[in-house]
């Protein structure tokens, strides 16, 4: 016998002090199981007292359990008999066994699914093998929300907001608890919602009235940020841990471990959602007049927006080639590249790049950087570029992955793009009051939302009115004069197909609108 069993039948005799008593009820109280299998022998053993009792003394105690039963929720029996307990009344077996029944009771009504949540948006889900869900949908208690890429923000029944990317798996217990056993959560808080619990595979975290994030890896690496207020984080086998604003820890055992938090590691909020039509800058990459392709351009006014290609430091001018559709442009990674006189777009604003691409599988880290860029580069000026690139630093993500940067932030992809195919690539960053290049991108890949393996935070702010040149497409954007060595590289090698800059952020419907029909509404 489990001494939580053998401690309730003591109860039920009336053996147990007054502070095994209330011990006992602050255990059980805290495991949903344990409350459900004691209260279930609970009412077993109040069944059994009350077919010997009397007609009088068995009414009078159905009245008693139905009084306390129509009180509604747990926290008010479990209230009730540290109460009772303080004030020495549970001193007989018949008082022990009310109470008890009657918490056994609440357990089997409050055992029943109850809403916990609300789906208030959805944003490019791949569900894999996970039910789905639609914006508007309850969640209920006992159920999980799993999902391969994508975005959801629950409301927590007043008790917050909750951001959950993918891939993700989150079980939610209760009203006041849910269990993250994949993926990234991001929960503010409100009043209501201080205490609320996320437990994960190697421990818990506590709301003390916050804004906090928790993440579980696929290696079940397991941390928490904070970036408001307090938590309270609990590692399995450790002690409580403390943890205040732009603290973080990693649950490796015992205390854990804390650093300063890194609040490009969670979504902070969704894209808005979007109006109306946008401009847009299209080059086929054909090279239909020799070394120039004629853009094709909606919105904006009169101008030259066509793409000339050119080399520098002894490379060779892109050359035509088989494409993704009809013809592309194959770059050498030595000095070729091309050049609009469109700048971009500039300043805070929210924007979409979109193209295929071809990565050669002997891909040199060298060869990654710049293949659509703009904005001036200056050394001092953090966040002034703009620039989508293969990650050529190991230092800052996995080589070979797809990579945005700004001067100082950048956020990089998970798939390894080094396998001589074509890929679709779409890069968005979506309005914001402050964007940041680490919490306001979202990257597409053929199609889906790319879950990304490394953010940096910085804010965006392209400088495009004093830039020296328009937009480049193979030619990093740090590369300003002629450096055959510079460190890493100025030159992208590897084939382009079929650019698109929209002056707006597009839907992933809208993104897999352009990869198969071209600019939206043709």
């Amino acid at each position: 016998m489990k001494p939580q069993d053998e401690n309730v039948a003591r109860l039920l005799a009336g053996e147990l002090s007054e502070a095994e008593a209330a011990e006992l009820v602050r255990l059980i109280g805290k495991d949903p199981e344990a409350l459900k299998k004691l209260g279930g022998q609970t009412l077993v053993d109040g069944l059994l007292g009350a077919a010997m009792e009397d007609e009088f003394t068995r009414e009078r105690r159905t009245q008693q359990v139905l009084a306390a039963v129509s009180r509604a929720e747990q926290d008010d029996f479990v209230a009730g008999v540290q109460t009772k307990i303080q004030h020495g009344r549970w001193r007989t077996r018949v008082l022990a066994m009310a109470a008890l029944v009657a918490i056994g009771i609440s357990v089997f009504l409050i055992s029943r699914p109850t809403e916990v949540a609300t789906v208030a948006r959805l944003e490019t889900l791949r569900w894999g093998d996970g039910a789905a869900v639609a914006e508007g949908s309850a969640i209920q208690s006992g159920s999980r929300l799993r999902f391969e890429s994508g975005l959801v923000e629950l409301e927590m029944d007043g008790k917050g907001r909750m951001i959950v990317e993918g891939p993700a798996d989150l079980e939610f217990i209760g009203a006041m608890e849910s269990r993250l056993h994949r993926g990234r959560i991001l929960m503010k808080v409100t009043e209501a919602g201080h205490g609320y619990r996320v437990a994960t595979p190697k421990g818990s975290v506590i709301d003390l009235g916050t804004e906090f994030g928790v993440s579980v890896g696929d290696d079940s690496k397991v941390e928490t940020h904070v970036l408001s207020g307090e938590v309270e984080a609990i590692p399995d086998g450790g002690s409580k841990v403390l943890l205040k604003k732009n603290d973080a820890l990693r649950f490796d055992g015992g205390a854990g471990t804390r650093f300063t938090t890194d609040g490009s590691e969670f979504y902070t909020a969704l894209p808005p959602l979007r109006r109306g039509t946008m401009n847009v800058v299209h080059w086929p990459m054909e090279a239909q007049d020799g070394p120039i392709d004629r853009a094709q351009v909606k919105g904006y006014g009169p101008g030259d927006y066509d793409m000339r290609f050119q080399a520098m430091d002894g490379g060779a001018e892109p050359e035509s080639t088989e494409g993704k559709i009809g013809r592309a442009m194959a770059f050498d990674g030595k000095g070729g590249y091309g050049e609009s006189p469109f700048r971009g777009i500039g300043g805070k604003e929210p924007r979409t790049v979109s193209f295929w691409v071809k990565v050669p599988e002997d891909f040199n880290p060298r060869e990654g950087f710049g293949i659509l860029s703009w904005g001036q580069f200056e050394s001092a000026d953090l966040g002034a570029v703009w620039q989508v690139s293969i990650n050529p630093l190991a230092a800052e993500g996995a080589v070979g992955r797809l990579r945005v940067g700004a001067h100082g932030g950048q956020v990089v992809g998970s798939t390894d793009l080094r396998d001589g195919r074509w890929h679709h690539v779409a890069v968005v960053l979506y309005e914001a009051s402050q964007p940041d290049i680490g919490k306001h991108v979202l990257l597409y890949l053929d199609g889906e939302l790319e879950p990304v393996s490394r953010r940096a935070l910085r804010q965006v702010n392209t400088q495009i009115e004093r830039a020296e040149h328009g937009v480049w497409v193979g030619r990093n954007v740090v590369y300003t004069e002629s450096q055959p060595d510079h460190q890493h590289g100025g030159f992208f090698r590897g084939a382009v197909d079929e650019v698109f800059i929209f002056a707006g952020a597009l839907s992933q419907q809208e993104i897999r609108g352009v990869m198969d029909e071209g600019i939206p509404g043709d």
